[in-house]
């Protein structure tokens, strides 16, 4: 039973888990985690010697994700600035857009089908040159 709480204080001192007596600084008594090997008292070591240290990494990496949150809600706020005034562009070009349209049907109401004969024939002879140039090139 002892070699099986030995192995398992040892498994959880690995994954980072705390076990033993509340209190010390890395949450392991020395009765409660005994390591089987130099390593496991190295590692311990440096839990018992240095917990500021990772105290003060987490805060560390805590702001800088702090610093990056505060940075996207920034550029989101930015583009949805952007957004907001590109739809307002949109809506002045749907509007401008419709009023040619109409001046285009009106057009085309008093000379009949001429000028939808002259639009579609330059249509077709624009697509001709721009694949005879994609082709060609």
């Amino acid at each position: 039973m002892s070699a099986h709480n030995n192995q398992s204080n040892r498994l959880r001192h690995q994954a980072g888990l705390r076990s033993g007596t509340p209190g010390t600084h890395s949450g392991y008594s020395s009765a409660a985690y005994s390591g089987a090997g130099p390593e496991d008292d190295a590692a311990q070591q440096t839990y018992d010697d240095d917990p500021n240290g990772k105290d003060s990494r987490l805060k560390m990496k805590i702001s800088m994700l702090k610093d990056v949150s505060i940075t996207i809600g920034d550029e989101i706020r930015d583009q949805n600035q952007f957004l907001a005034s590109m739809g307002e562009d949109m809506d002045g070009l749907g509007g401008r857009l419709a009023t040619t349209m109409k001046h285009f049907y009106e057009m085309w109401a008093r000379q009949g089908c001429g000028p939808l004969f002259y639009l579609c024939l330059f249509a077709v002879c624009v697509f001709v040159f721009m694949y005879l140039y994609l082709k060609f090139r």
